[in-house]
């Protein structure tokens, strides 16, 4: 099973890649979640707040879902996405091979 859920937030504006036939919306999700060591949760000793550790995911909305993202989201703004992980490998102009990983939605929400 493929199943990743996300919820975070948006950091940068969706970008928009639209070929002949098909629209492609481009988002980079910020999802969160707190230091732990030693089995406790890390606080700011300034702040008291927990530390928090971010990770930042290349999200690939195809056609018609993202339209509405392109229309009405903006860095910052809050998201849950269903989708699937996909891996790929090309080879660069030396011919180094690359790889990437991006999460392909097959559900996008507004929060």
């Amino acid at each position: 099973m493929n199943i990743v859920n996300l919820v975070g937030r948006l950091a940068k504006d969706p970008v928009a890649r639209d070929r002949s036939d098909t629209r492609i919306t481009e988002l980079i999700l910020v999802t969160e979640r707190p230091v732990i060591r030693d089995g406790k949760v890390q606080k700011d000793p300034e702040t008291g707040y927990p530390v928090k550790d971010a990770e930042f995911h290349k999200v690939t909305v195809f056609n018609g879902m993202g339209l509405p993202l392109r229309q009405h989201k903006a860095k910052g703004d809050q998201l849950a996405v269903t989708g699937r992980i996909h891996y790929s490998r090309w080879q660069d102009a030396e011919g180094n091979d690359r790889y990437g990983c991006e999460i392909i939605a097959e559900n996008v929400e507004f929060l």
